[in-house]
């Protein structure tokens, strides 16, 4: 359709001003020629630098104060005209050509859905990180050379036959293949097929948009090149997520909001995709059980706790394959959900620093080496 632009970029803001002119001015230096792609900034704030920005390339702006990054995401999908949409957080950067990259795959392959690049990390003041965090790695194609397009349509008969998850075998393919909504590209016939659950979800909208592609069916296109600036910074969620930073008490905090957000999160993914014996799944319990030993926060509402059903679930999912006990989540539930009643007791304290050094062996230190083949 003449002068309908084919990519839409959503740019997503909340709160945090200092980086959101960097990644915006990473927009202004697209190779990509300027009809063919859109720009939609979500924000929660006014900021003169980044405004005239906005203003002086004619792009939309849209407000939202919610902190659901699905409805933020939302909303940016309500404005949106194109064919594909890509996203773009406040802190992250797009290198010169990568809607160029974007445009090229998603017109060379009809049926393409999802599309998804390499990054690189840098530091808060822009600079290349020799070493990244322990708990980050680049994403990157493990078969296959670069770029790889997988066909899901097909492989959906091969997890059928090994009886495995579609989206796992995918994570074995290419590690990382939901990782970063910066780096990331989805037909929009794809993400609207489960768009009306982006309103339930609070974080991890790759993950989602993921899930919606193998659902949808199609074309997946993995390539090496890092065409994304991943900035890792204080105020980053990848920063947070430790229960070593800081204050006790505070790390505490950070962590159960973080296993909070996941768990919901991984619930409806798990939704999306239609099979709970999937890493989905399975870390959406592994999440809750961390939760649960977090005992110093208060009692949890039974919806959150451990429950035989789960328990139930994780032995099938371990039975069924090819996973261990702490990836099926089966031995983190198990701790759980056996220790949990009894911290109330005289022995309450002993048991709940026996739980919890159980919980960080088997489940926390080993976050980062379950993921599939990073």
């Amino acid at each position: 359709m003449i002068g309908q632009p084919y990519i839409s970029v959503v740019v997503t803001a909340y709160n945090r001003r200092k980086y959101l002119p960097f990644a915006l001015r990473s927009l202004e230096a697209q190779t990509l020629p300027r009809d063919k792609f859109e720009v939609i900034v979500v924000k929660n704030f006014d900021d003169k630098e980044s405004d005239d920005i906005i203003s002086r390339n004619g792009w939309k702006e849209v407000y939202n104060d919610d902190l659901y990054q699905g409805r933020m995401v939302l909303a940016g999908l309500e404005e949106s005209r194109g064919e594909v949409i890509t996203f773009l957080d406040d802190d992250d950067m797009y290198v010169s050509n990568r809607l160029e990259e974007v445009y090229k795959a998603f017109t060379s392959f009809k049926r393409l859905v999802y599309f998804h690049n390499s990054q690189t990390i840098i530091d808060g003041n822009g600079n290349l990180l020799e070493r990244s965090p322990p708990s980050l790695h680049v994403s990157k194609n493990l078969v296959g050379g670069s770029p790889i397009v997988i066909d899901v349509d097909k492989l959906r008969g091969l997890a059928k036959r090994y009886n495995v998850s579609v989206a796992d075998l995918v994570l074995k393919v290419r590690a990382g293949a939901d990782f970063n909504s910066s780096s990331l590209a989805v037909r929009r016939s794809a993400l609207e097929v489960s768009a009306h659950l982006l309103r339930e979800l609070p974080i991890s909208v790759d993950s989602f948009t993921f899930a919606s592609s193998l659902k949808a069916g199609g074309l997946l296109y993995f390539t090496d090149r890092r065409l994304t600036l991943y900035r890792v910074h204080g105020a980053s969620f990848s920063a947070n997520f430790s229960m070593q930073l800081g204050d006790v008490r505070a790390a505490e905090l950070r962590a159960a909001l973080g296993y909070l957000k996941f768990a919901v999160a991984y619930r409806l993914i798990t939704e999306v995709l239609g099979d709970d014996c999937n890493y989905y799944g399975l870390h959406s319990l592994s999440t809750r059980a961390g939760l649960q030993m977090l005992l110093r926060l208060g009692p949890l509402p039974s919806c959150l706790r451990v429950s035989l059903r789960d328990l139930a679930r994780a032995l099938r999912c371990y039975l069924r394959g090819p996973w261990s006990l702490a990836e099926s989540g089966l031995l983190p539930a198990l701790v759980s959900f056996a220790l949990y009643p009894l911290f109330s007791s005289p022995l309450g304290g002993a048991l709940y620093r026996l739980g919890e050094s159980v919980y960080k062996r088997v489940y926390y230190s080993e976050y980062t080496k379950t993921r599939p083949s990073w």
